[in-house]
């Protein structure tokens, strides 16, 4: 049923009528498949609450969040899906998406971020690195076109409708097929869901602390006789709840207690990867490109004069700024022949979270040409922040060493829009959840001055939000 005013159903229903009706008649013409896309106004609701309400029985259901900016998405199944492999997926995707836009018909009464047709998803690590079952249904590179996009934007609420249809579509029976699923819009409350009590039953790390410290050691005695400046180790454990984990919950949970992070979920049927990430990987909007070099952490205090001088270390913190300077100097290399004004702050300030503080350094530019978010992505991914530099030595250690599939961890996850342009965040504090089971994941920087023990620690500190959101805590 169509969740919009009585006097505005009909309207979009004839709307939708006459838009795939053209998109039929030009697929014809050109004898291949057209993106149609119809967007319109809709009352108040909360994209989280959208994505909540959606079961596992819609296949693909899709959650972005950028609070800096003021928007949220949700999706709800797919109108047409991308899936890319191997080194070459960046490119890849951008060429199909671009081929898919072209002639594409979109009728619209906005130009509102995130609206329209757009693409969300998120790509592997690593793609040279052979997966496990651990990822399945993850591959290299998935991008999905919602069937159903719902977009909040400061106080205004819309809804895209999107389709692809074929030389061989009937308008009249695809046109109702996309009414007739359309899902109903929640009300405009809060979401107010909390995950339960003492919701974990079991926490067990995937790799014991010993051997992962002995890694730690290995790693950085290799740095300190070789041309290696920084390897990032991550490390995961797995809990086990009393019921299947509710993403709509543990996301509602990670908006409360982080509200400066990105939030992001791509879900397919009963899995889930989300989480809660405080970095910007790229921006691209109107020309202007933003990233984010985050590296160095440290813990908040408990009073606000600890704080102020845990805070005060990190930034006098010699191995802490070196790692920095790492990030952001390569950040500003790559971005460089792209780029033009690329501008960064000489010294880092501190972006505090409500459990962690980090060193923090943004970069803004003008996009030279007219290179996509994901040609940005291909020249970014892996920042030293979560693979190592240089890189080319950085990521055969990291596979030969680690013993973990990171999958989508540490990868890029966020969406592009028709023109080549959106925002993707790097996929750190995330979780993969199937039923009652979660995968957590966190990552430390070594560099020739690492303490195991130390970075240990700090590797469960990051864990702490995402396993505080399932109904856990950390011994």
């Amino acid at each position: 049923m169509l969740s919009l005013p009585d006097r505005a159903a009909p309207s979009v229903a004839r709307n939708i009528h006459s838009l795939i009706e053209a998109g039929v008649y030009r697929a014809r013409q050109l004898d291949r498949p057209i993106l149609v896309s119809l967007v319109r106004p809709v009352p108040s609701a909360d994209p989280l609450a959208f994505f909540a309400r959606q079961t596992s029985r819609v296949a693909d259901r899709l959650f972005w969040s950028s609070p800096t900016e003021g928007y949220a998405l949700a999706g709800s199944g797919a109108a047409w899906t991308l899936e890319v492999a191997g080194p070459q997926r960046f490119a890849d995707a951008a060429a199909a998406w671009r081929e898919r836009c072209a002639d594409a018909l979109i009728d619209s009464t906005t130009d509102a971020t995130g609206t329209g047709p757009l693409l969300l998803g998120g790509f592997a690590f690593d793609p040279l690195r052979p997966a496990t079952s651990t990822w399945a249904g993850f591959p290299d590179g998935r991008l999905v076109l919602p069937r159903y996009l719902l977009t909040r934007h400061a106080d205004a609420t819309w809804l895209t409708i999107n389709a692809v249809v074929h030389p061989d579509s009937s308008p009249e029976d695809t046109a109702q097929r996309v009414l007739n699923r359309l899902p109903t819009l929640p009300a405009p409350a809060t979401l107010s869901r909390r995950v339960p009590p003492e919701q974990v039953l079991t926490l067990e790390e995937l790799l014991p602390a010993q051997t992962w410290m002995a890694i730690v050691r290995a790693l950085v005695q290799t740095m300190q006789h070789g041309d290696l400046e920084k390897v990032v180790l991550a490390r995961a454990c797995r809990v086990v709840g009393r019921r299947p984990f509710d993403p709509g919950a543990v996301l509602a949970q990670l908006r409360n207690n982080y509200p400066g992070c990105f939030g992001f979920a791509v879900a397919r049927g009963e899995a889930c990867f989300l989480g809660a990430s405080p970095e910007r990987l790229v921006r691209l909007q109107q020309g202007t490109v933003q990233a984010t070099s985050l590296a160095g952490s440290i813990r908040r205090g408990s009073t606000p004069e600890e704080d102020r001088q845990l805070g005060a270390a990190l930034l006098a913190s010699a191995k802490d700024r070196a790692e920095h300077a790492i990030v952001a100097r390569t950040l500003a290399d790559a971005l460089s022949d792209l780029c033009t004004d690329l501008t960064m702050p000489e010294t880092p300030t501190l972006m505090k979270m409500s459990n962690v503080q980090h060193l923090y350094t943004p970069l803004v530019g003008q996009v030279a040409g007219t290179h996509t978010v994901l040609e940005l992505l291909e020249r970014l991914h892996p920042t030293p922040a979560v693979g190592g530099s240089p890189r080319e030595r950085a990521l055969p250690l990291i596979r030969e060493r680690e013993q973990l599939d990171r999958g989508w961890y540490a990868a890029p996850v966020g969406w592009i829009d028709a023109h080549g342009e959106g925002e993707f965040a790097v996929a750190i504090r995330s979780a993969l959840l199937r039923g009652a089971t979660a995968t957590l994941f966190a990552g430390c920087g070594l560099v020739t001055d690492s303490d195991p023990a130390a970075e240990y620690a700090e590797s469960q500190l990051k864990l702490r939000p995402l396993l505080a959101a399932l109904g856990g805590a950390l011994p």
